[in-house]
C-alpha cells in the first residue's frame, strides 16, 4: 500500500526550482550559473545593501526601527537560503528516506494517518500563503497604485538606502523600488517554501512514531514470528530516529537563526504598532507579525509533539500482552526500551531544543525588548 509522501512538497520544489536551490542531481550548467547570481544578487547584495544602510542612518530610534522591521527576518531568510544551496545531498537522502519502504504504510489505518498528514501540510501551506500574498500586496502594491493614480509620495519598502546620494535615488528610483519589491518576494518564497518544508518533514515524523505506537501496542496480536516482528519494528524505530538526525543536520542552524531572530522580529513590529502609520499599514503590520509568530511557534508545536511521541514508544510496547512471551522477546523488549525512554529530540543550532517551552521563552523575550524600546522612546521624548 504505496503513498508517495514527497508529493505535498510538490509546489515547494517549483519554488526551489525557480529560487536556483532545486537539489537535483547533474542539473544543467546554466542552471547552476542562474542559481549562483541568483543567490548573489537576491540574497548576498541585498542584505549587504541592508547592512551598509544602517551605518548611514541617523541616530534616531523611530528611522531605525523602520529600516530594521525586514532586516531580522532578512537575515533569517538568507540563512535558510544557504541551507538549501549547499545542503542539497541531504535533503534528497531526506526524500529519499519518506520514500523508503519502511516509510510506507501496511494496513488502512496507517494509510489513513498518512492522509491526513498530508491534508494538514497542505493546508497549513494554503493558509500560509494567503496571509503572505495580502502582506505583499498591501505593503508592495498598494502603495505604488496609490502613488500612481494619487500623487503621494512613495518610499522604498526595505531599506532607504541613506549612503547614496539623493539624486542618484531620485533618478533611479523606480529601479531600486522594483529590486527591492522583487527581494521581498523572493524572500517570502525563500521564507515559505523552506518553512512548509521543514513543518512537512517534522509530521510525516511524527506519523512514523504513530504507526510505531500502534504497531508496537498491538504487537503480540500481529500474525508471524513475534521477534521477528519486533526486530522489523526496532528497524522502522532506528530509520525515524535517523531521518530526525538528518533533519536536526540539515535545518539546525536556518533553525537557530530564525528562532534567534524571531525575538527581535516581533519586537520591532510590535514598537511599529506604537507609531503614527496610514490604516493599511496597519493590516500588513498584523499579517506580518502573525507569520512571524507561525514561524517559530509551529516548528516548535511539532517538535514538542516528536518529544511526546517519542516518549510514548516505551509505554506502548509494555502495553502489548509481553507476560506469556519467551526470554529473548522479554530481553529484546528490555533494551528497547531503555532506548526508547529518551525522547528524541530536535536542536537548533545545538543549543535549544524545538519545544513550547522555547516558544515561550522567544515571546517572553520579545515582549521584554519591546518594553525597553518604548522606555528608550520615553527617554528620547523626555529630551
Amino acid at each position: 500500500m504505496n503513498l508517495k509522501q514527497i508529493d505535498c512538497f510538490t509546489n515547494t520544489i517549483y519554488v526551489w526550482k525557480f529560487l536556483g536551490v532545486w537539489p537535483k542531481p547533474n542539473i544543467s550548467f546554466f542552471y547552476r550559473q542562474y542559481s549562483k547570481y541568483f543567490i548573489i544578487f537576491i540574497i548576498i547584495i541585498y542584505e549587504f545593501l541592508s547592512t551598509v544602510n544602517y551605518y548611514f542612518l541617523p541616530k534616531q530610534l523611530d528611522i531605525f526601527i523602520n529600516d530594521m522591521l525586514f532586516y531580522f527576518t532578512n537575515l533569517a531568510v538568507a540563512s535558510k537560503a544557504l541551507t538549501l544551496y549547499f545542503e542539497k545531498d541531504k535533503i534528497i537522502n531526506i526524500m529519499l528516506v519518506l520514500e523508503s519502504d519502511i516509510f510506507q504504510p501496511d494496513t488502512w489505518r496507517e494509510f489513513k494517518i498518512l492522509r491526513d498528514a498530508k491534508k494538514l501540510i497542505t493546508r497549513y501551506r494554503i493558509f500560509v500563503v494567503i496571509i503572505s500574498s495580502i502582506c505583499f500586496i498591501i505593503y508592495i502594491l498598494v502603495p505604488l497604485l496609490i502613488h500612481f493614480f494619487l500623487d503621494v509620495e512613495l518610499i522604498l519598502p526595505v531599506s532607504s538606502y541613506s549612503f547614496l546620494p539623493d539624486e542618484m535615488i531620485k533618478t533611479y528610483f523606480y529601479f531600486l523600488y522594483c529590486y527591492q519589491s522583487v527581494g521581498i518576494l523572493c524572500h517570502i518564497l525563500f521564507n515559505l517554501s523552506t518553512d512548509i518544508f521543514v513543518m512537512g518533514i517534522m509530521v510525516l515524523a511524527i506519523v512514523q512514531l504513530d504507526i510505531l505506537n500502534i504497531n508496537l501496542y498491538n504487537l503480540t496480536m500481529r500474525l508471524g514470528d513475534i521477534n521477528k516482528n519486533l526486530h522489523q519494528l526496532i528497524e522502522h524505530y532506528k530509520e525515524v530516529v535517523r531521518f530526525c538526525e538528518l533533519i536536526q543536520d540539515v535545518f539546525s542552524i536556518s533553525l537557530f537563526v530564525q528562532v534567534g531572530m524571531s525575538s527581535c522580529v516581533i519586537c520591532t513590529a510590535l514598537f511599529r504598532f506604537t507609531q503614527l502609520a496610514p490604516f493599511s499599514y496597519y493590516i500588513f503590520l498584523g499579517g506580518y507579525m502573525t507569520v512571524m509568530v507561525f514561524q517559530i511557534m509551529v516548528p516548535c508545536w511539532f517538535g514538542t509533539q516528536i518529544m511526546v511521541k517519542s516518549g510514548q514508544l516505551s509505554t506502548a510496547l509494555y502495553g502489548c500482552d509481553w507476560t506469556s512471551t519467551s526470554k529473548q522477546f522479554k530481553t529484546s523488549l528490555r533494551i528497547f526500551m531503555s532506548r526508547a525512554n529518551k525522547p528524541l529530540t530536535i536542536v537548533g543550532g545545538k543549543m535549544f531544543p524545538l519545544s513550547l517551552e522555547t516558544f515561550t521563552a522567544i515571546m517572553n523575550s520579545a515582549f521584554s525588548f519591546f518594553t525597553l524600546l518604548r522606555n528608550m522612546q520615553s527617554s528620547e521624548n523626555q529630551k
